[in-house]
């Protein structure tokens, strides 16, 4: 693997970076109503799905860097090995602590990082956007120090919510619709987990190594 072009493996997913190619696999479900909902852009036209690719190209164009905003396409590992209709993304996800236009810091300081997600519906209610943000989340910790992720998730999206929930995130501030400087005013949820709690959690979920055998086992 690349340093300048990072693929990361769960059990069951690959993500690696956006490709010119992933243009139709976006606009299936960033296109669709349903999906942006409560995501920051209306439905994308084709057009605005590939100038959204485009800008994703420059920024990974200036990777490794400091402050930097990549763009990943989850695809599912079975297909991705060997099926004759692998490669094609069934969602996207997105850090970073740049403007998307790479036009200033998004954050306070470069360890603090943003995480935003979209699938396919299709794709959905089956684990995999929690799969997919645990293994960019863990990446972040331990590939580019983050001291803390952070996501906004509209009030009403109560699914994004509980998921980011069950990964360790925790609540830090609400706004109301008028607060929320995003155009499509609705109440917003931030949320953050930082590198301590990260930690804490993924040693809980590591098996705990068997027992050294006893005497009479050995025998």
């Amino acid at each position: 693997m690349h340093p300048s072009r990072p693929e990361l493996r769960s059990e069951r997913l690959l993500l690696r970076p956006i490709e010119a190619g992933d243009a139709d696999a976006m606009q299936s479900y960033r296109g669709r109503e349903d999906v942006t909902r409560y995501l920051l852009h209306e439905p994308l036209s084709p057009a605005a799905t590939r100038a959204r690719i485009a800008q994703s190209l420059e920024r990974w164009g200036e990777y490794p860097a400091e402050w930097f905003s990549l763009s990943f396409a989850v695809e599912l590992l079975e297909a991705a090995e060997g099926d004759e209709a692998g490669g094609e993304a069934i969602g996207d996800l997105r850090v970073w602590n740049l403007l998307p236009d790479g036009s200033a810091p998004a954050s306070e300081e470069p360890s603090i990082f943003w995480l935003g997600y979209a699938l396919h519906p299709d794709m959905q209610r089956r684990g995999y956007a929690r799969e997919a943000a645990a293994l960019l989340i863990g990446w972040l910790f331990e590939e580019h120090a983050a001291s803390e992720v952070r996501a906004i998730a509209w009030a009403p999206n109560t699914a994004s919510i509980g998921l980011l929930q069950k990964l360790g995130f925790r609540v830090f501030l609400e706004l109301d619709a008028e607060q929320e400087p995003h155009p499509k005013k609705l109440p917003a949820v931030h949320l953050r987990i930082d590198a301590a709690e990260w930690a804490s959690r993924a040693a809980r979920a590591a098996p705990t190594p068997p027992a050294a055998p006893t005497e009479s086992e050995e025998s």
